[in-house]
């Protein structure tokens, strides 16, 4: 070993050698001084080495998995844990805490709220849905009828997805910007080939493609404000798989959850194109394009009592046409696209067991009253597919729904769905100008509940 004695020689020669090599400016500073500028430089490597060992401790400790001594049985395991060093929290406010040393007070999380944590730091996200079984009949391949009529089992023979992608652009001082893209589509189940095109049960398509943001309102920074090829929420008849409030949209703005009041208030201007056919469709195939822009604004959660609200919400879609599209509708060439308004009420009950309910009220007229009187499929839609033919007449329909799941006992659950609709002098798809008609849809779907992963349903309608 080096003695002390010796150690301080050799820093002696090194401090040496060094002011011997020095330049010539620097050969005007004494050893005094050179020995304080040494010294000074040391010290503030020392505090910046002392740092960075902290910020890397730090960092260490954040990432690694920690032994759980407060693990319960496996029959009744907790999240994993894992101990975090930090100054804010990361996702729900811990439990408790456990001390670090050397570093910033600790929190304990789960793997949950490391993993949500990332995820708001990269920004991306992906969510979806999809179906698909099998099926079949006693003389041959089942075929689906009268879906948005008869329930969903053995009715749906398709297979459908969809698939929306979120990308964070932006977030600082309080706003966030996101950018979003849906796609949905069918896969055939008939054939073994899967390829995409128009002729085919193998459909894809953008549905949504849109910037929504937070926080950039300033009178109303809670609100989401978006624009792009985008709608207000929709709101659907799970059994039946139609929408009982929904407006389809090419491109428009909106706002959503602004707190006003006791509730939530929702807006939007849409933007929906239809296809006007010519009268004589038929033999010509002739259409032509008329645009069209709805207005829509809903009141949501509105308090009644502890468990259940209110919903109001109105929607108005009008044509914007040129004068060519005036001329062939003045002319009797084209059938004239016309205003139509829809609107109505949806009460929200939830049970203490976990089930819920909801009853809706609403009317329309024109052609989104005929969008009522559809067998498969109930949608108010404005057009029918992004068409849109028929002399309507301004008649009306109007319509109650009941939707919900209610459990009979813990280990049965009874799901429901009930509409009944009425319209007047409206134009009927099917049957024509100057339609009056009352449909009944009855479907329930009872339940045995075997454990937490399987159940056994059967569906009547």
């Amino acid at each position: 070993m080096i003695s002390k004695k010796h150690q301080l020689k050799w820093i002696a020669l090194l401090i040496s050698s060094a002011l011997v090599s020095s330049s010539a400016a620097a050969a005007k500073l004494s050893v005094e001084q050179r020995l304080e500028l040494l010294e000074k430089a040391l010290a503030e490597n020392q505090q910046e080495l002392q740092t960075t060992k902290q910020e890397l401790q730090q960092y260490k400790t954040r990432f690694d998995r920690q032994p759980d001594a407060a693990r319960k049985t496996a029959n009744n395991k907790p999240a994993d844990k894992t101990y975090v060093a930090t100054s804010a929290p990361i996702g729900a406010t811990p439990a408790h805490s456990v001390a670090v040393t050397g570093a910033t007070p600790a929190q304990e999380v789960t793997l949950a709220d490391i993993t949500q944590y990332v995820k708001n730091e990269l920004g991306f996200s992906y969510t979806g849905y999809f179906r698909s079984g099998w099926s079949s009949g006693t003389r041959g391949a089942p075929k689906s009828y009268a879906i948005g009529s008869l329930g969903r089992f053995g009715q749906e023979n398709s297979a459908w997805f969809d698939l929306q992608l979120s990308q964070k652009v932006y977030d600082a001082g309080g706003k966030v910007a996101k950018a979003v893209v849906k796609l949905d589509g069918n896969v055939g189940q008939q054939y073994s080939a899967g390829w995409f095109d128009s002729t085919s049960e193998n459909l894809l398509q953008f549905s949504d493609i849109y910037l929504t943001t937070k926080g950039f309102l300033p009178f109303a920074p809670e609100a989401d404000f978006w624009v792009g090829k985008h709608n207000l929420p929709v709101y659907e008849i799970q059994m039946l798989d139609w929408k009982s409030h929904r407006t389809n949209a090419g491109s428009g703005l909106g706002i959503e959850n602004w707190q006003l009041g006791p509730g939530k208030l929702n807006m939007a201007i849409t933007r929906e194109d239809v296809n006007a056919h010519a009268v004589d469709y038929a033999t010509s195939g002739n259409t032509q394009q008329v645009n069209a822009n709805s207005a829509e604004v809903r009141y949501k959660d509105i308090p009644l009592w502890e468990t259940a609200s209110l919903e109001m919400f109105a929607r108005y879609a009008m044509p914007n046409e040129t004068n060519s599209n005036h001329k062939n509708e003045d002319n009797g060439s084209y059938y004239s696209v016309k205003d139509a308004w829809h609107g109505g009420l949806i009460l929200r009950h939830k049970f203490n067991d976990g089930g819920f309910n909801e009853l809706t009220f609403q009317g329309a007229n024109n052609s989104i009253a005929s969008g009522f009187a559809l067998i498969s499929g109930s949608n108010p839609a404005y057009g029918y597919y992004d068409q849109y033919y028929g002399e309507h007449s301004y008649g009306k329909a109007f319509r109650a729904i009941s939707q919900g799941e209610n459990y009979l006992r813990p280990d049965v659950i009874m799901a429901h769905a009930l509409v009944y609709t009425h319209g007047n002098d409206i134009y009927d798809y099917n049957t024509g100008a100057h339609t009056d008609f009352n449909s009944i849809r009855a479907v329930v779907r009872p339940a045995y509940i075997w454990d937490n992963f399987n159940q056994t349903g059967l569906e009547l309608a």
